[in-house]
């Protein structure tokens, strides 16, 4: 499906095509190879001020990607990077950053959602059937079904509190492969069509002191010649419209070195591709917290 196409549905859920990560592969003497297989598909609900948060680990063999529910339900990503022999730990994450304040309560949302609060690049717009364009995606649940001794699978409801619209998220870990797939399912029962403006497959929030990209582009018979670049604050775009055999100019693959350019055999690095032939974008933005966000759609 394209990038940034308008999209009407009728009460039917929308699948989002797919994202695959690896992710923090450190070369050194002391080799940490995490791998994230990261997908689409997305919507959904609720209000309300809890007593506490509640934090939902999603664990490999070594590596942890960790989502929290905070007080006012909203979902985050806290963490993302090596697995702590303390699965309780993962609760104090979020106050061992020194960083400037976070106006809206949303700068590492699961998935960032327009039109209310959110003042950076969004993973979801939509208009509402009644023309409305806000959104507010609260937590209401969470379950993991073990579907084997390998394999186990979370699924994390949000929803709107207001408009009967609804994401569900879900994440397929492959404990001794170190690989989590993410996909997530768009839904609604409102009077009317909704149109989905733009929609991402994933939206993965880093912390580093730098981020530099590799990106790669090419022709028939010179394909994948690298380029880098640190990023900067804003947005850095990869994308392709060309439809079909997007991947001629501009491939959707990149790497992402953490703290500083990664050599030939050393480094902390995010690897990621889309899984999608069509057109497809990618957005890399810096934010005032020094904070990076990978949104691809």
């Amino acid at each position: 499906m394209p990038c940034y196409s308008n999209s009407k549905f009728n009460n039917k859920p929308i699948i989002i095509n797919s994202f695959n990560i690896t992710a923090l592969k450190n070369t050194g003497s002391n080799s940490i190879i995490k791998t994230t297989l990261i997908t689409m598909l997305a919507m959904i609900w609720s209000t309300g001020t809890w007593a506490q948060a509640v934090t939902i680990p999603i664990e490999t063999a070594n590596n942890a990607l960790v989502l929290q529910a905070d007080q006012n339900k909203d979902l985050k990503n806290i963490y993302l990077g090596k697995k702590l022999d303390n699965a309780s730990e993962y609760d104090h994450i979020p106050g061992v950053y020194n960083q400037s304040v976070d106006y809206t309560g949303l700068l590492n949302s699961a998935y960032t959602s327009s039109g209310s609060r959110n003042l950076v690049e969004p993973a979801i717009t939509v208009t509402h059937a009644d023309g409305n364009q806000s959104l507010d995606l609260r937590y209401v649940s969470h379950k993991i079904t073990k579907i084997s001794d390998d394999v186990s699978l979370l699924s994390v409801l949000l929803k709107d509190p207001v408009y009967d619209l609804e994401v569900e998220l879900f994440y397929r870990s492959y404990y001794k492969e170190d690989v989590i797939e993410q996909w997530s399912v768009i839904s609604h029962h409102e009077k009317g069509t909704v149109i989905l403006q733009k929609f991402a497959s994933a939206n993965l929030h880093l912390k580093a002191e730098s981020y530099w990209l590799r990106q790669y582009h090419g022709d028939w018979a010179k394909e994948m010649q690298p380029e880098e670049e640190r990023l900067t604050h804003g947005i850095k775009t990869l994308d392709s419209k060309l439809g079909t055999r997007a991947n001629l100019f501009m491939p959707s693959v990149f790497m992402v070195s953490l703290d500083k350019p990664a050599g030939e055999d050393e480094g902390n690095v995010l690897f990621g591709a889309l899984e999608w032939s069509g057109n497809f974008r990618v957005d890399l933005e810096v934010d005032n917290q020094d904070n990076l966000r990978i949104k691809p759609f």
